[in-house]
């Protein structure tokens, strides 16, 4: 008996001991230790972080495209937007940012304005052009309903402008030629004499660097016309508070192309500096389903983060940096996989990365529309990377804190500030389909006072025994283990909205601060710790 006890108190231990050590139980379960630095925060995002995007298609669009991904109503020309679901979707975010804008931007013309109003008309097939497509249409009582609908989810909106219109195509997919503003001082004029409110204006979709999609501009060119939209802006809304920002370019990045585009402008013309990213390759790729779960894959699209922090740093230290876009797979996602649980994988880890290097807004594509959209295109019926956006969105903080972890490669980890309260809050995403991880949290404050005392264990263990407070765990599964469910439990429940478009609540599961965190084997779990003392959350 004296044996068997003895055995219990150095298992209880194991942690302490081994301090960032890990140590496997059998073949199935992991222990090991995350240290956070809350010493300070090493980056920063805007406090409405999480954004959604709102394409621009034909209804009809598979009677001409080759895509044939958004044939429907699920583009902001033609969405129902009086479906009590959406305003329920987007209003239980509180202040959603929404982008306005994709690849038929630069095709659309806009009905206001001397030379536009009365001419022009919605999309028509036209093979052989830019897009396959005529130039488009928005009316402005489209944009009166858009703009209600904003108003009421309390959206905050970036909407992306024909950057195209006045130039032409000169070799291959080169477009030169200045800028025709007339049409886009058009639609800002009445925006603001409608008092509508714009948060920024973004010019241009995918028409810089190597990877332009369609068409091409230099970036000598993109400066010049960029210039051109600071005057209206500044012109038109003078020194109202309500000023809206710049964004530009909404391209894949391309160092060189940025570079030059940042130095042209000059300080304080462009306020945002996005790119986008739909690193998972095609949608129709079938090695695709096994890139979700490697971590070495995940991992390799922060060099394209660190690389436009340092274009920043270096020769814009004035402007954010945004994703504009981002769907994981390209061609409008993948059916059966952007729309289930093994995308919340790609698409959660992407948000914690991304805020590593002070990107402030991250756009992902979609609100609704092709098969990445975070609502059913069919039934609006909230996806599960709606609910992991909403619970990042609610649980963690702008500040973003160190976090060590040398549990597993498999155990991809992040720690912010917790949103509107003390603590910190983890996200905890287990690649792995083989290993639990029973995980403990500790801190490197804590840590370094250990070494300067002489009664290390001692008050080491006397520390974690006075955390006692309760913890919030929100654990994210797949129904029935498949990783390809269209439906996520969380803790065990699984999410549905109510037949009147209600949004469950999203509860957590209560325990003891400073007891093990469980994360299951294919799952993701949001740890709120609201004891844990962090000098950088102050």
């Amino acid at each position: 008996m004296g044996y068997q006890i003895l055995l219990i108190c150095v298992l209880a231990f194991i942690p302490t001991i081994l301090g960032r050590g890990t140590i496997t139980l059998g073949h199935d379960t992991t222990m090991g230790t995350i240290v956070i630095d809350g010493t300070k925060m090493i980056a920063e995002t805007d406090e409405n972080f999480v954004c959604l995007t709102l394409d621009i298609w034909p209804h009809d669009e598979c009677r001409w495209s080759k895509l044939c991904v958004w044939d429907g109503h699920a583009s902001m020309l033609n969405l129902d937007l009086t479906l009590p679901i959406l305003n329920k979707a987007v209003q239980a975010f509180k202040s959603l940012r929404i982008r306005v804008g994709g690849t038929l931007q630069d095709k659309l013309i806009y009905n206001v304005g001397a030379g536009f109003k009365g001419t022009c008309h919605p999309f028509q097939a036209i093979e052989g052009s830019l897009f396959d497509f005529s130039v488009g249409c928005l009316y402005m009582e489209r944009w009166d309903d858009l703009n209600n609908f904003f108003n009421n989810t309390g959206a905050i909106v970036t909407f992306g402008l024909n950057a195209l219109l006045g130039k032409h195509n000169t070799k291959g997919i080169q477009w030169e030629g200045k800028w025709n503003y007339s049409n886009a001082e058009a639609l800002i004029q009445y925006t603001k004499e409608k008092n509508y409110k714009i948060n920024s204006w973004e010019f241009g979709n995918e028409l810089a660097g190597r990877i332009s999609i369609g068409a091409s501009i230099t970036a000598a060119q993109y400066a010049e016309d960029l210039l051109k939209l600071r005057e209206i802006i500044d012109r038109l809304y003078n020194n109202s508070q309500q000023k809206p920002l710049i964004v530009a370019p909404g391209a894949f990045f391309d160092e060189a192309w940025y570079d030059e585009f940042v130095r042209k402008t000059g300080p304080k013309v462009v306020d945002v500096l996005t790119h986008h990213i739909y690193n998972m390759g095609a949608g129709h790729d079938p090695k695709l389903v096994y890139r979700f779960v490697n971590s070495t894959y995940l991992s390799q699209v922060s060099n394209t983060f660190e690389q436009l922090e340092n274009v920043i740093q270096k020769n814009a230290p004035w402007a954010a940096a945004w994703v504009g876009e981002a769907g994981g797979a390209y061609q409008g996602g993948s059916p059966h996989l952007s729309d289930t649980f093994i995308n919340s994988f790609w698409y959660l880890d992407q948000l914690g990365m991304a805020s590593l290097y002070n990107t402030k807004v991250y756009c992902r594509q979609t609100l609704i529309g092709g098969f990445y959209g975070v609502l059913k295109s069919s039934t609006l019926l909230p996806t599960p990377d709606y609910y992991g956006a909403l619970l990042f969105h609610r649980l963690m903080g702008p500040r973003v804190l160190k976090i060590y972890n040398h549990v597993s490669s498999d155990l991809r980890s992040y720690a912010h500030c917790s949103r509107g309260r003390s603590g910190v809050t983890l996200l905890l995403i287990n690649l792995s389909n083989t290993t639990d991880f029973l995980i403990t949290v500790e801190s490197n404050m804590n840590m370094s006072l250990q070494k300067r005392n002489t009664r290390t264990n001692d008050s080491h263990l006397k520390h974690r025994r006075k955390r006692t407070a309760s913890r919030e765990e929100y654990h994210l599964t797949p129904k029935d283990g498949l990783l390809r469910s269209s439906t996520v439990l969380l803790n065990e429940n699984p999410l549905e909205t109510t037949k009147e478009g209600d949004i469950p609540n999203l509860m957590p599961v209560y325990r003891q601060s400073n007891s093990f965190i469980r994360v299951a084997s294919w799952s993701i779990a949001f740890i709120v710790i609201p004891d844990f003392v962090a000098a950088g959350c102050k």
